[in-house]
């Protein structure tokens, strides 16, 4: 049995990351919607999340030229999903 490094979430811990993102991001879409939320604050969101886009990429790119397995690569792109939340 393979265990997993702890600061890895596992693939519930990152759906369920993924699903608190949706609503972050659907609550963000209310605000400005709404005007609560000027455009200095979505630099700052776009920014963060632009990089974060960026390392995914490049990761994506690393499992279709072969270079990774879908086990590292879902590994990887969890890790980076974990620092996000920091962020």
């Amino acid at each position: 049995m393979t265990t997993i490094h702890p600061r890895h979430p596992g693939f519930y811990e990152l759906l369920q990351l993924l699903i608190d993102e949706q609503g972050s991001t659907e609550t963000l879409n209310q605000q400005v919607i709404s005007g609560r939320v000027t455009a200095k604050h979505l630099q700052i969101k776009n920014k963060k999340y632009e990089q974060l886009q960026q390392r995914i990429a490049g990761l994506t790119a690393e499992y279709d030229g072969g270079t990774r397995t879908m086990e590292q690569f879902l590994r990887a792109v969890a890790c980076l999903v974990s620092e996000a939340e920091n962020y």
